[in-house]
């Protein structure tokens, strides 16, 4: 099992944290769990083939596999915002300014 601990914790190293997004961080959560899951006495009830399974979908996306395959041709969004744009939406600075004026 230590063999899995140092893969998600190499896999985690990649994996930056976005600090706009306090709480909601998709990097913050994987570590919580891999604490969570790895870190408990309950570590011998936990599947083989089904952690290696998450472990290689994560990698995926870390290494960014499917972006790589598929390349966008446009750089919209259905909203009609930049990327960029997009991230300050999401933002929880800008969230919190958002629930200030209801």
């Amino acid at each position: 099992m230590s063999q899995h601990y140092k893969n998600f914790l190499s896999l985690l190293e990649r994996w930056p944290i976005d600090k706009t997004k306090v709480g909601r961080d998709l990097g913050q959560y994987l570590r919580d769990q891999l604490t969570a899951v790895l870190g408990s006495s309950n570590i011998v009830a936990v599947k083989d083939d089904r952690l290696q399974k998450q472990f290689r979908s994560l990698e995926n996306i870390v290494n960014d596999v499917h972006g790589n395959r598929y390349p966008r041709s446009l750089n919209s969004t259905a909203t009609g915002l930049s990327g960029e744009q997009c991230r300050e939406v999401l933002s929880t600075e800008f969230l919190q300014i958002l629930q200030k004026k209801d």
